[in-house]
């Protein structure tokens, strides 16, 4: 598989390089890039669970569903990761 043609989300490796490229001419510190890095991990990991969800239940967000099975509201939830924690 060419792996500039793996897409992640909606952007491609590619994609995904240059706005990388424009968003570290950005950065001017460590603490720029830790946090940064930390952003990037948390939308990561967010957006990875919510379609995770979507697909679970087997309607998207928002979507009026007759599924017993349901969303039933939001809970803030704490991730251990080898960056430290995020909430």
């Amino acid at each position: 598989m060419n792996p500039d043609r793996v897409k992640i989300g909606r952007m491609n490796k590619k994609e995904l390089e240059a706005f990388a490229r424009e968003a570290a001419k950005t950065l001017k510190t460590e603490k720029d890039l830790n946090e940064f890095s930390q952003m990037l991990t948390k939308i990561t990991v967010e957006a990875a669970l919510n379609a995770e969800l979507d697909e679970h239940l087997g309607y998207d967000r928002h979507q009026s569903s007759d599924n017993t099975n349901c969303r039933n509201g939001y809970t803030r939830k704490t991730l251990k990761t080898e960056d430290g924690c995020s909430s």
